[in-house]
């Protein structure tokens, strides 16, 4: 069997494993994959060369696969090989559901569905082949398989290939997450030289009929400012004697929902800008008393801004929303008064916006033992299955409580995930071997295959090469300080990523409609180029 074939097999096996992101299936594929593995020559003689870890403090229990093979001649340099298994759900595939795991049946059987001209195109044309997580991302994982199985037969190389296959991404990246300072521990124990990372991911075309493919030379990152507006409290018969934290929140939706001043740019690639995911007030029960708290965070994407310009930013921005509601509030009382003939009493404020950082200095400072009340109340949330986002507003909520100087406010802060953006800059020795080896193998793609692939300077998606490392002019305690739950709720290794600093790229096979009831995967590609393209940065590095 050649090796295409051998990866159409494994690809084959592993879609059909129901992994579904944040569900206890996703240990059915960890458990195969590392029975995958157990199975080969190599590792039955290298046992102590890859194993199964523990995602530390997972309820769902699940687990990262690793295995290193050793190549002929020593050498401390190690390329990683990687992607995740876990996979979106199948809601979607309304009556197909039975089958959208089954390849070839899903294959057989999608037309029975509504495609558009492109999907049926690619039907009918033969190469394709539909089903959940044939493109995103198991047919990565399959290549990353096969090649560990063929290399580990020859050790034909100098220096240690390392596979991973993580859970998770799909989720909240916890898999990558708990695989870092795996990685860490690895480097210092055996003096590894990260020279490179490949993660699975397949290229996705921008528009149809593309006749090049794309590998990206970064990851855009994600991270999620939240705005918590504290009012004063009033009775509905007394509106101008308080201030609906409604109000506020409203304010910097309006502001910022849509804003490009909010896109991020590098070279020609822009971010899309901030969207609202979820806003609130955070009002239990019915009553006639106007709410105190109301909420909002969103979805904010990065390239190359820093937090503290960021947060800088989105504190202008709170100003501006608090000035442009007490103003209006001011206007409104006005005619309210002339209309009505009457002097009334009514609320005096002064705009206050602080950071979560802020915020939490000046509550640690009078409360000793705020930090272990504050994990036992995060304990409690997480008994009620509150998710991150929830947990956090919580956190700020319970902060702003035990604060002396209470007053209407406008409390900014990120919360969980945060996905740091990361760019092969060409920067390290490391950086400098990578990209050399891409710039070759991208030559070879097009002298052998007559393929033509394109250096994208970011896959949009967002990704787990965010957890490859971090760039070096991170500010890690004026970032951790200002993520909610950092270290409590929200286990980030931002120091051990610190300490990585893997150049890393996204290079896969070919791949459409990610999440998609029509998710397929360009099988002659994938099979056929890429991992003949994979082996020849492996030679490159690794020689």
């Amino acid at each position: 069997m050649n090796l295409s074939d051998k990866i159409y097999e494994t690809l084959d096996e592993l879609v059909s494993l129901p992994s579904v992101s944040g569900t206890k299936d996703e240990s059915i594929a960890s458990e195969k994959i590392y029975n995958m593995l157990s199975g080969m020559t190599y590792f039955k003689k290298n046992k102590n060369n890859f194993g199964m870890e523990a995602v530390e403090g997972d309820n769902l229990e699940r687990k990262f696969v690793w295995a290193v093979v050793n190549g002929k001649e020593k050498s401390n340099d190690t390329l990683i090989l990687t992607g995740h298994f876990d996979v979106v759900g199948v809601e979607e595939f309304g009556h197909l559901k039975s089958v959208a795991f089954d390849m070839e049946e899903c294959t057989k059987r999608i037309s029975e569905l509504n495609l558009d001209e492109d999907a049926l195109k690619d039907l009918k044309s033969g190469k394709w082949i539909f089903g959940r997580g044939t493109a995103d991302m198991k047919c990565g994982i399959a290549i990353d398989i096969e090649l560990i199985r063929k290399f580990s037969e020859d050790q034909n190389f100098k220096g240690n290939l390392l596979f991973l296959a993580v859970p998770g991404e799909e989720s909240n990246s916890e898999g990558m997450v708990a695989a870092a300072p795996f990685l860490l521990k690895l480097q210092d124990k055996m003096k590894y030289n990260y020279c490179g990372a490949i993660i699975s991911e397949c290229s996705i075309p921008q528009n149809v009929d593309e006749e090049f493919k794309r590998l990206y030379m970064g990851s855009v990152g994600k991270i999620m400012p939240l705005f918590l507006c504290v009012g004063k409290e009033t009775h509905v018969g007394e509106p101008l004697k308080g201030l609906n934290p409604n109000a506020l929140v409203s304010e910097i939706n309006r502001i910022l929902e849509n804003n490009p001043d909010f896109s991020d740019q590098f070279n020609n690639v822009i971010t899309p800008p901030p969207m609202c995911l979820k806003q609130m007030d955070l009002k239990e029960l019915y009553s006639v008393q106007s709410p105190l708290y109301a909420a909002a965070y969103y979805n904010l994407l990065t390239l190359s801004m820093s937090e503290e310009k960021l947060m800088g930013n989105l504190k202008d921005l709170a100003f501006k929303a608090f000035n442009n509601v007490l103003e209006d509030i001011k206007c409104k009382r006005e005619r309210f008064i002339k209309k009505s003939g009457k002097k009334f009493e009514y609320i005096k404020v002064q705009p206050c916006v602080m950071t979560y950082e802020e915020l939490l200095l000046q509550v640690k400072s009078k409360n000793e033992n705020f930090e272990d009340y504050m994990k036992q109340k995060v304990e409690l949330w997480k008994k009620e299955n509150k998710d991150n986002q929830t947990i956090a507003i919580n956190i700020v909520k319970e902060t702003y409580e035990k604060y002396d100087n209470k007053k209407p406010m406008i409390i900014v802060s990120f919360i969980p995930p945060y996905y740091p953006h990361k760019y092969l800059r060409g920067e390290t020795a490391n950086d400098k071997k990578f990209i050399n080896a891409i710039d070759k193998t991208i030559e070879y793609a097009y002298e052998k295959f007559n393929e033509k692939i394109i250096k994208e300077d970011f896959f949009m998606g967002i990704s787990d090469l965010s957890y490859t490392g971090m760039e070096n002019n991170k500010n890690i305690s004026g970032l951790s300080s200002n993520i909610v739950g950092y270290g409590i709720s929200y286990n980030l290794p931002l120091e051990t990523l610190s300490k990585l600093n893997i150049p890393a790229i996204v290079f896969g096979g070919e791949g459409k409609d990610f999440h998609k009831y029509s998710e397929r995967l360009n099988v002659p590609y994938t099979l056929n180029v890429v991992p003949e393209l994979y082996e020849h940065i492996i030679y490159s590095l690794l020689q």
